[in-house]
């Protein structure tokens, strides 16, 4: 009896560790329709990152997008379902989206890839 008491109370004083936003991804399968670094069947990381920007603000309304999509915000690309996913998962993947698989890229440029700019020119940029 003590050795559970013991451990349910390490279990409630451990810290929450922050969802990974990268792995929800894979978990997810969102690779089948977007890349960081160009459209597959929905639009890239690079282009919903110019639309939406990174700001906290912006990483919410991601968030609220991956739960219930709405189509008219990328005509002509395919249809996103919505996920079943809490909001905090929704933040996660949506900081990946917008922030940290853009710092990857920046991270791969400076060893010698091609650049954000060059893989998407100001001509798919939306306003």
């Amino acid at each position: 009896m003590r050795i559970t008491h013991c451990l349910l109370s390490l279990l409630i004083a451990l810290p929450a560790f922050p969802l990974d936003g990268k792995e929800l991804f894979h978990k997810y399968n969102c690779s089948s329709c977007h890349a960081p670094d160009r459209r597959v069947v929905g639009p890239s990381f690079l282009e919903i990152s110019r639309r939406y920007g990174q700001s906290e603000k912006a990483v919410e309304k991601v968030a609220r997008l991956i739960i219930k999509p709405k189509p008219e915000n990328w005509p002509g690309m395919a249809y996103m379902p919505p996920y079943n996913i809490s909001m905090e998962e929704a933040k996660a993947l949506a900081k990946y989206v917008l922030i940290d698989s853009i710092k990857e890229l920046e991270t791969k440029k400076e060893e010698n890839q091609p650049s954000v700019d060059d893989i998407l020119d100001d001509e798919f940029q939306f306003h």
